[in-house]
This record gives C-alpha cells, structure tokens and sequence, in this order.
C-alpha cells in the first residue's frame, strides 16, 4: 500500500508541477508525511522531484530567464540550507503544525488573493521572495509559491516561467539534497520507495508535458488549493489531538 500511495501522490504531484511550475512538494508532502517520519519525508519528496525539474529545466534550459533568476536563487540556497540544518533539531510535531498552518496560508492566498497582489521583479524582491522560499523549502520542502509570485510577472510567459522555476528548483535540490541524505533522515531501507517514487515522478511529468496547454487551469487550481488547505486543517487537528 505504502508503494501504491508513493505511485498516485508522485504521479498526480508531477502533473501538476508541470502545468502550473510549482505544486508537486506541497501535495506529495501532505501525502508522504504520513508514510514516513517528517524528515524522511522531506527527503522522498526532494530528491523525487529533482528528475521531474530536471527533466523541464534541461528541456527548455534555453528558455531560463537566468538574470531574473539570480537575486532569488543567491539568497534561496543559502537560506535553505540553513533552515534545513536547524530543521533536525525542531521538535517534529511541532514541524507538523506549522506544515499544517503553512498548507492552510498558500491555500488562502491561491484562492483569494493571488489575482490582487501584482509583485514587481527587481532585484529587491527577487531577494526576498528568494528568502521565503529558501525558509519554506528547508523546512518543508514546499518553496514553490514565492517563486510563483516572483516569476510570473518577470517572465509574462509559460514556457520561460515553467523553465526558470524549473532551474530554481533543481539547483536548489543538488544542493540541499547533499544535507539531507548526510543528516540521518535517509536509510538504506527507504532505497526501494525511493526509486519508486523517481519512476512515478518521471510518468507523472511526462504527462504533465503532453497535457501541459490542454487542461482547465483556473478550476484544477482551484480544487487542488481547497483540498491543500483541508489537508492542512487535518494535519494541524492530528497534531493536536
């Protein structure tokens, strides 16, 4: 059953990672979570995820927007690691709520505020929103949405957007990566569920490539923000009970 959940979450995780450049973590950690200790977890989901960008990024690597890209990636990486160091010694549950609050905020925001708040590119906020993805990818794994809010209006385009988020996200994974399996939350048993996961984030991508321009965005998004803010909510509710 473990192996059957590993294949749906990385599969319908890798889709939507395709068509909206973000999104695969924030469901798979939902998933995933549950599974396995929080931060194994977190390292599933990583180093899952690192063929399925890598795959868009060398795809449409000449596509990369590498100055806008800059300023956030600088303060993403560093900031990232460090979060991922200090992550090993917080309380676990602890980490669980706040996934939990986490889960319920990109929710909200994707659901009521992403079309009011219009973000400008520049070097500033490339440094900031660079920051709070690095925050949120150290501890949960889930740096997608500032890079949503950083990238859309500097590229104005889906395929330099999907491939400049896609070199974020896979330069930031070679590196963290490298902490991850040296800090104890990876063993040699989860090996098998690994690989699995690998192999279903690669089917799930390319699908996610050929039904990339065809799907109804607006509403998918829609649902799958309302089913991560319940899923938060459950997260938060089994943390406290």
């Amino acid at each position: 059953m473990t192996y059957a959940a590993l294949i749906v979450v990385c599969i319908v995780g890798a889709v939507l990672q395709s068509s909206i450049g973000f999104g695969f973590p924030i469901f798979a950690m939902i998933f995933i979570s549950m599974l396995f200790p929080f931060q194994t977890a977190t390292t599933i989901t990583q180093a899952a995820g690192i063929l399925g960008v890598g795959y868009f990024f060398f795809r449409y690597i000449r596509q990369v927007r590498w100055r806008v890209l800059a300023p956030f990636i600088l303060s993403a990486i560093p900031v990232g690691m460090l979060c991922t160091l200090v992550s090993d010694k917080l309380d676990v549950s602890l980490l669980k709520i706040y996934l939990g609050v986490v889960l319920v905020l990109i929710a909200l925001f994707f659901l009521f505020f992403d079309k009011k708040v219009h973000m400008k590119a520049n070097t500033l906020s490339g440094i900031v929103l660079g920051g709070i993805s690095g925050v949120l990818n150290g501890f949960f794994a889930i740096g997608g949405p500032p890079v949503a809010l950083y990238l859309l209006p500097a590229t104005n385009e889906k395929i330099p957007y999907i491939a400049t988020a896609n070199a974020y996200f896979f330069l930031f994974k070679v590196f963290n990566l490298a902490l991850r399996f040296t800090n104890g939350s990876f063993a040699s048993e989860h090996v098998p569920f690994l690989a699995v996961s690998i192999v279903a984030m690669v089917v799930g991508s390319l699908i996610g490539d050929k039904v990339m321009n065809r799907l109804p965005m607006e509403l998918m998004k829609k649902l799958i923000y309302i089913f991560v803010g319940l899923s938060g909510v459950l997260i938060i509710f089994q943390e406290l009970s």
